[in-house]
């Protein structure tokens, strides 16, 4: 078995809960939640044991398994050297550049939906003006926009009313070309790929920052 099986594995057993006590877990409850059949969780038990990363019991329910203190050092090794490349993510600054182009034109509707405004406001300290600044990134931003997608964000919840649901959103805090303070919307309904970001502000972004189509803008984005 890989490396990468072995830890997987041994976080499978942790999120059932083997990491504070052992658990009772049969092969085929194990096999489903790994996508693999009975007999190969049973072999790949049998390594973990055999390295003295669980100690494993067989009874009539299935198996009784707890993570050895050897399985549980591989674990946090694992997880240290992960927040290591994690952590400096997190509470950075994350630069975007891209270009101005004219959208569907949906963001004005949106942003003026009571209860997403609500959440604008209450969430990000400001009351968007009714329209969003569309974004279409430079190939060089995409690395940096996809750790948008991992690090920590405002939350803006759906809803429903009688007559539609509406998608919830990541938000960030941004200062556009180092002068207005707003924030990029990510919403979880989008007609755009990654390439493309949206921003709200509580001012109409083109008119203040005199944009046009094409135009250049950077964006500086609070994690």
């Amino acid at each position: 078995m890989k490396d990468y099986e072995k830890l997987y594995l041994l976080y499978v057993l942790i999120r059932e809960g083997a990491l504070k006590k052992a658990i009772n877990i049969s092969t085929r409850t194990l096999g489903k939640k790994l996508s693999v059949s009975p007999q190969s969780v049973s072999r790949k038990l049998i390594e973990l044991e055999n390295e003295g990363l669980i100690e494993r019991r067989v009874t009539n329910r299935g198996q009784v398994i707890a993570l050895t203190h050897k399985g549980i050092e591989l674990v946090y090794s694992f997880y240290s050297e992960l927040k290591k490349l994690i952590e400096p993510i997190t509470g950075a600054l994350i630069i975007l550049k891209g270009r101005v182009f004219r959208g569907l034109g949906e963001g004005a509707f949106y942003v003026s939906i009571p209860e997403y405004r609500r959440q604008f406001v209450e969430k990000l300290g400001f009351d968007p003006y009714p329209g969003t600044l569309n974004i279409r990134l430079d190939p060089s931003s995409l690395p940096q926009r996809r750790l948008l997608d991992i690090v920590k964000c405002i939350e803006i919840k759906p809803f429903s009313n009688r007559l539609r649901s509406y998608g919830g959103a990541k938000v960030f805090h941004a200062i556009i070309n180092d002068k207005v303070r707003g924030a990029i919307v990510i919403p979880e309904r989008t007609h755009y790929g990654p390439d493309v970001i949206e921003i709200i502000a509580p001012v109409e972004l083109r008119k203040i920052l005199n944009l046009r189509e094409g135009s250049w803008v950077v964006i500086k984005v609070y994690c």
